[in-house]
């Protein structure tokens, strides 16, 4: 049955069904230390969405920022270590959580998925991610698409270019127009966790699902080591050359906002990236517009994982914020201010933006998704992966063949 969430989002939080407390739990039973890394001017407005849900039904909300994609990992793990865990840190698509798993430090939220019946509103690849052993872990927040060509139309039309339809070879064919026209072709971030989308962005765009699954899930030698995926990785190396001279090392925040202010044409990111735009004040459609590559989404999502508490008193916040997170209405605001889409596939989204429409479409279409590459690899795999990519990006005299051969060895040695 589909929930019909009305056009106020916000409206009516507090009064959702939570898991049960014990009446008599005290204020600071019911406060919870949350890390996360949303920092940037776009993340701010989807985090302070799941404090106000979580104060609306009576708890605290003690906010841990930490910038960087690993910043909450290593957060989590360190007061995990201090012997004071917080209540709750967040995840991404990846296989970062096993480890803590297997050691006793994420608490399972069993109770809460069955009391409240996930298993019929999470598509099953969803509850397979959030689930290790038959226990469950993980409370999904929002769903990403990492692989959206992001572009400035108004940059494109002085440039007499035609929007982008993949991130294949024929993008190439309006850099030159680009950069004639005085603007940088393609804005490029030198975070390696960046160049990851932008390479995984040209794989799928490239090779598409076949291709993608058998280098990720079945680890095909042939196709690691095949000349498609010297091309794939030959294209990718190819676009060092349009990128401008201050690349390199530059966080993905300022990189897309190349795109927003009108100084770069394209960008590959997340659809995260909608809420920078949308920060800055521009509108979809009319100022900035967003291409699929491949025509399919590669998932990447957020995660709540729940560490292994030192005072039981602690675990009632624990579990109200995890039946809050999967609430209709939370999962709807979040989506809006984060620029996903809600992990639940019975909340009503007509009211979402183009792109999220596209995604939406696509996250439903089992032909048209495909997991993410960080869920066939250990952590350290995913380090020399990123590495290599880094290492290949700059590299004037590295051959495909190399890259290729040092690639498959990551893939196939990295569980």
């Amino acid at each position: 049955m589909k929930i019909w969430l009305g056009a106020t989002v916000m409206a009516g939080l507090a009064s959702g069904a939570c898991w049960s407390v014990s009446s008599g739990a005290s204020a600071q039973e019911m406060t919870a230390d949350v890390v996360h890394v949303w920092t940037a001017a776009g993340e701010r407005g989807a985090a302070k969405v799941l404090a106000d849900a979580f104060t609306a039904r009576g708890g605290t909300w003690v906010d841990v920022a930490v910038a960087g994609s690993g910043g909450p990992l290593r957060t989590a793990v360190n007061q995990i270590l201090a012997g004071d865990p917080p209540s709750a840190s967040q995840f991404s698509s990846s296989r970062d959580h096993v480890d803590l798993i297997a050691k006793g430090e994420l608490t399972p939220i069993d109770a809460v998925v069955e009391e409240n019946d996930w298993a019929a509103v999470l598509s099953e690849p969803m509850l397979d991610a959030i689930q290790l052993d038959g226990h469950y872990y993980l409370a999904p927040v929002g769903v990403h698409t990492p692989n959206w060509i992001w572009y400035n139309k108004e940059v494109l039309a002085k440039a007499g270019v035609e929007p982008p339809t993949n991130l294949d070879e024929t993008i190439f064919d309006s850099f030159d127009k680009i950069q004639q026209a005085g603007f940088i072709p393609f804005a490029v971030s030198g975070q390696p966790s960046q160049l990851r989308f932008v390479f995984e962005g040209f794989l799928i765009g490239m090779g598409g699902q076949e291709m993608w699954n058998a280098v990720w899930r079945d680890k095909d030698p042939d196709v690691l080591r095949g000349d498609e995926m010297k091309k794939v990785f030959e294209t990718f190396h190819r676009l060092r050359d349009y990128a401008d001279d201050g690349w390199s090392g530059r966080a993905w925040n300022p990189t897309i906002n190349m795109v927003i202010s009108g100084q770069a044409a394209y960008d590959v990111l997340g659809d995260w990236a909608k809420a920078e735009f949308f920060a800055a004040g521009k509108t979809l459609g009319t100022d900035f517009d967003c291409v699929l590559t491949g025509n399919t989404m590669i998932i990447h999502a957020d995660f709540m994982g729940f560490p292994t508490q030192v005072d039981e008193a602690k675990v009632p916040a624990q579990m109200m914020l995890a039946q809050m997170i999967l609430d209709p209405e939370v999962q709807v605001a979040f989506s809006r201010a984060k620029g996903a889409i809600p992990p639940r596939t019975d909340v009503d989204i007509s009211g979402f933006d183009a792109c999220a429409q596209k995604a939406a479409a696509a996250y439903r279409d089992p032909a048209r998704v495909v997991g993410n590459a960080r869920n066939y690899m250990n952590p350290p795999a995913v380090g020399d992966y990123m590495d290599l990519l880094a290492e290949y990006f700059d590299a004037e005299d590295m051959s495909s063949d190399e890259v290729v051969e040092r690639f498959a060895e990551i893939v196939e040695t990295g569980l």
